[in-house]
């Protein structure tokens, strides 16, 4: 039992491993592998279901391996930190902290990992990642907005069962983006949706920023 006591929270959001993978900046493929790997977690496998919570740990995820981290020790650091913080360690109960996701060794070489709020701590590899980056990346849609947050696009997984979003809107940023390529689309938009143009902008910009990480 670790310190949330291992209970399982509730999951909000229903997103399928193509939009998990949308918002990590990976293919389905390879969220389907993190799932079966054990790194990151799913409401459901038949089907397979995440949650919001598993999407932060996707973009966790993706964010390690950027940083040069293998699999095999994301899996480590995150069986770690679940005998601490229960199912979801990484985006549930770290996420509440302001601190960064550090790595160490204890004397036998076994890898430690923790979640600090200040400088003090013995630390072998360093400080991989801020938190607090994450989650306000997760919240601006994800990976591509580590790189280029957009004050316009919004993941709430209270909305739309968290597909990204125009913020405090319930229109999409794939539908924004397709009917902006259509003809008279762009005029639909600020008159029927009453999108501005610099909402529209940014809504076309992410998406292509998604697809672009998403295919790479």
């Amino acid at each position: 039992m670790g310190r949330n006591g291992g209970e399982r929270p509730a999951a909000i959001g229903h997103y399928s491993a193509t939009e998990v993978g949308r918002l990590a900046g990976v293919s389905p493929q390879r969220i389907g592998s993190w799932a079966r790997y054990g790194i990151v977690p799913r409401i459901s496998q038949k089907p397979n279901i995440y949650s919001y919570a598993d999407a932060g740990e996707a973009v966790i995820a993706r964010y390690l391996i950027a940083e040069g981290v293998r699999p095999k020790k994301i899996r480590e650091m995150v069986e770690r930190l679940r005998e601490e913080f229960g199912e979801w360690p990484l985006a549930r109960a770290p996420l509440e902290h302001e601190g960064g996701l550090i790595v160490m060794r204890d004397k036998d070489g076994k890898v430690l990992v923790d979640v600090v709020n200040h400088p003090g701590n013995q630390v072998e590899e360093g400080t991989f990642l801020s938190l607090t980056q994450v989650r306000e990346a997760l919240e601006r849609g994800g990976w591509v907005a580590f790189k280029t947050p957009r004050a316009h696009i919004q993941v709430d997984p209270d909305r739309l069962s968290g597909r990204p979003t125009i913020r405090d809107r319930r229109v999409p940023t794939a539908m924004v983006a397709e009917l902006a390529g259509q003809t008279d689309g762009s005029v639909l938009l600020r008159t029927e949706f009453g999108l501005t143009e610099e909402e529209i902008e940014e809504a076309v910009e992410y998406e292509a920023d998604v697809e672009k990480a998403f295919a790479a």
